[in-house]
């Protein structure tokens, strides 16, 4: 793991997961492809604590706090370069339809990779 990435996964670093009453794990095997894995409590309370996180998933922008809080990392680790190319990488897999006109200039920026060397999707 390069250093940029490790520090970049400290987001949530006073999180204990041995007090969660649910939760839901995403991650790339090394063949690309996406995985998850969730676990909740038995009964009511692992339920609807689960239910809240595809909740503020799906409906709440759970998404843009978490990329905040990405952005927010990268900026004290000096990797904001790396969180750029990041996000051109998931703009560029949006329907073109889908995007706004700033987005859509965004895509025509070269992306710069981690070993700050340009190159274009």
């Amino acid at each position: 793991m390069d250093t940029a990435s490790g520090k970049s996964q400290d987001l949530q670093e006073d999180s204990d997961y041995s007090l969660s009453v649910s939760n839901l794990t995403f991650w790339v095997d090394k063949g690309g492809s996406i995985q998850y894995n969730m676990d909740w409590e038995e009964g009511e309370n692992g339920i609807y604590a689960l239910s809240q996180i595809f909740y503020e998933i799906i409906h709440n922008d759970f998404t843009v706090s978490i990329l905040t809080k990405m952005k927010e990392q990268c900026v004290l680790n000096g990797t904001e370069l790396e969180f750029e190319s990041f996000l051109k990488l998931v703009n560029y897999h949006l329907p073109n339809s889908d995007l706004s006109s700033e987005v859509k200039d965004f895509r025509k920026k070269p992306l710069i990779s981690p070993d700050k060397s340009a190159y274009t999707i």
